[in-house]
């Protein structure tokens, strides 16, 4: 297999599928160089090993500094489009403390729709307390 544009092919598809097992939009730009380099040594532009890895190393990182934001939107989404509704499903729950909370900026948890959350109270709360929570924070709620 010596034919250097079915190579950076099969390179290129290769980086595209394990973005998949190792998600952070990264590799699928030095995938989608792969295929513009594949792309390149179709068209007879990248004729050298050294010309192929010039612009691999280009198309690559101008791919993940150029489109990397946008991309990024599309398939993680804009924490910044984040509906007011969204922000406060979780105000006025009552939860149930299961590590008890210190109180202060110290964090126990408390059980929310099934799920265990991080918790902070200005008040001290032990294991079965029911609490309210009162305010979200990334992902960790705040209870009185």
């Amino acid at each position: 297999m010596d034919d250097p544009k079915l190579i950076w092919f099969l390179v290129g598809i290769a980086l595209l599928l394990l973005e998949f097992t190792a998600p952070g939009l990264v590799i699928l730009f030095f995938g989608v160089g792969a295929l513009v380099t594949s792309l390149a040594c179709l068209l007879g532009i990248a004729d050298s090993s050294l010309a192929q890895l010039l612009i691999f190393s280009i198309s690559s990182l101008a791919c993940l500094f150029i489109l990397r934001k946008y991309v990024q939107n599309w398939f993680v989404g804009n924490s910044e489009n984040e509906t007011d509704e969204m922000s406060t499903e979780f105000i006025n729950q009552v939860v149930t403390v299961v590590i008890a909370i210190p109180g202060g900026s110290a964090k126990g948890k408390v059980e929310l729709k099934g799920a265990n959350w991080n918790a902070t109270s200005e008040s001290p709360h032990a294991v079965g307390d029911t609490v309210t929570v009162v305010e979200r924070n990334g992902l960790n709620l705040v209870v009185k």
